[in-house]
């Protein structure tokens, strides 16, 4: 969490890999408040409406939320503890593709004076692409471990159906996550407009 002493806003690309490394162990963050918001929008508000359009939807639940042992009768509140975990992983996905995006900086989120929703529109839909390439990443991680392996579809039937389930997984998680993130900063972004005409 440092600014930036020559105050370029980091636009200097001319440093290369420092300046990409420096994106993630030395952040330019403004509003300090900003990562753990995005982090509980990622981790409980999305998955949260994700689990709702499931039960609306009668649509068959994710993996990762089906209970680890089988119970006659599930308890209240079983969800919860997989809904965090998973969100943990998305979460975590969204802050280092908000990292990379540089969405953490005042330019990512403030459009008063005028400067138009441009950048904040740029700076998330970069962050989601970052986020989502980390999320496909960890989903392959996950399969792997599951089968002790690569595997890819026509290994047999089994896998076949699992690697459906994932992509499924996967393309439900970036459409919840995506919308969700969007909506979240854009209404954060108007926050600063409206401080503006407060002003």
């Amino acid at each position: 969490m440092s600014s930036n002493p020559d105050n370029n806003n980091g636009d200097d690309e001319d440093d290369g890999s420092n300046n990409v490394l420096s994106r993630f162990v030395a952040p330019r963050i403004d509003d300090i408040g900003l990562p753990i918001a995005d982090a509980m929008v990622a981790q409980v508000v999305a998955p949260s409406f994700q689990i709702l359009a499931i039960s609306l939807t009668r649509t068959p639940i994710p993996t990762w939320l089906r209970p680890g042992t089988d119970i006659l009768f599930p308890t209240r509140g079983s969800l919860l503890a997989p809904t965090l975990i998973h969100g943990a992983g998305l979460a975590t996905c969204w802050v280092l593709g908000a990292l990379a995006a540089r969405a953490f900086e005042s330019e990512a989120f403030d459009v008063s004076g005028g400067k138009g929703y441009g950048e904040p529109i740029a700076r998330t839909l970069k962050a989601g692409a970052f986020a989502t390439g980390c999320l496909i990443l960890a989903t392959q991680i996950d399969l792997q471990n599951e089968f002790g392996g690569y595997v890819q579809l026509g290994y047999s039937d089994g896998t076949d159906v699992r690697i459906a389930q994932a992509l499924d997984e996967v393309l439900k998680d970036i459409v919840f996550e995506a919308s969700t993130l969007f909506g979240w900063r854009m209404y954060r972004s108007s926050l600063t407009s409206q401080r503006d005409e407060a002003e």
